[in-house]
């Protein structure tokens, strides 16, 4: 998996304990997902658009279920 795409799943992670900031309509939907996965828009506005919980799942089904990231966990010693 690609760099762009761990640092998508970070934020759609992230996004899930913060209150909902922008409500995205419907017919934005694959316009923005374009726009996400060609990294032609800031991480702090795609953080705001996964705020949606509506969007954050449409977006989950259409580029994550299915793939497996590995998580790597540092220790401090």
């Amino acid at each position: 998996m690609s760099n762009h795409l761990r640092n998508l799943r970070a934020l759609f992670e992230s996004a899930q304990s913060f209150e909902v900031s922008r409500k995205v309509d419907t017919y934005e939907y694959e316009s923005l997902e374009k726009m996400i996965l060609d990294d032609t828009i800031k991480y702090n506005e795609i953080l705001e658009l996964f705020t949606d919980k509506i969007y954050r799942e449409w977006f989950y089904q259409r580029n994550f279920r299915g793939k497996e990231f590995n998580v790597t966990r540092y220790s401090e010693t």
